[in-house]
């Protein structure tokens, strides 16, 4: 998780529940990847520096955006996640905004908080 995170008003019960259906699509969509929905893809090309973008969005993902090699949600605004840390920390991320109220306020290096115990996140 990168960059800092804005200054926003409490969450409101719309964005709980939005948060709510974003986690449970994102934790099925990495199950199966076939539940994604339609790709959409656009290429942004920024002509000073030469530079440009390709954002990749789904139909059943609404709010969920990959751009390049990173990945961004509506509901957690001014957060960038890497593809490794969608499950680490995205997710958890969007359960504690629909369950708790609470948006994430540390950016972190990648790597889960707790040591995996088990082995089960290698």
């Amino acid at each position: 998780m990168t960059k800092r995170v804005p200054k926003l008003p409490p969450p409101t019960r719309q964005d709980r529940e939005a948060a709510a259906i974003a986690a449970e699509a994102l934790t099925t969509a990495m199950a199966d990847p076939s539940t994604r929905g339609e790709r959409s893809v656009t290429f942004l090309d920024f002509s000073n520096p030469r530079r440009g973008e390709c954002h990749i969005t789904w139909s059943n993902l609404p709010g969920f955006l990959q751009a390049n090699d990173r990945y961004a949600h509506a509901c957690l605004p001014g957060w960038e996640y890497t593809k490794a840390e969608i499950a680490l920390e995205m997710i958890p991320d969007l359960r504690a905004l629909a369950e708790h109220g609470v948006r994430p306020c540390l950016p972190t290096n990648g790597k889960p908080a707790t040591p995996d115990l088990f082995g089960v996140m290698s």
